[in-house]
């Protein structure tokens, strides 16, 4: 039972996933080493992704290519 609803709370949730997706822009912080820092972060992740979806491009099909680039 315990693991269920963790699954549904954490791991099944899109809301939850929607909301660490927004974490970068609410985050701040009160020094300008710790905001560059979380920059360089933030684009990290962001090109990473941006690479993996590139490489996978070719074999997703073409009705779920938007919901795939989403998640």
């Amino acid at each position: 039972m315990i693991k269920e609803f963790t699954k549904g709370l954490f791991k099944e949730n899109p809301i939850f996933v929607i909301a660490l997706g927004l974490c970068p822009t609410l985050a701040t912080s009160t020094m300008v080493i710790n905001a560059l820092g979380m920059g360089a972060g933030v684009i990290f992740v962001l090109v990473c992704s941006n690479i993996f979806i590139s490489l996978l491009k070719n074999f997703i099909p073409d009705n779920v290519r938007i919901p795939a680039y989403i998640v």
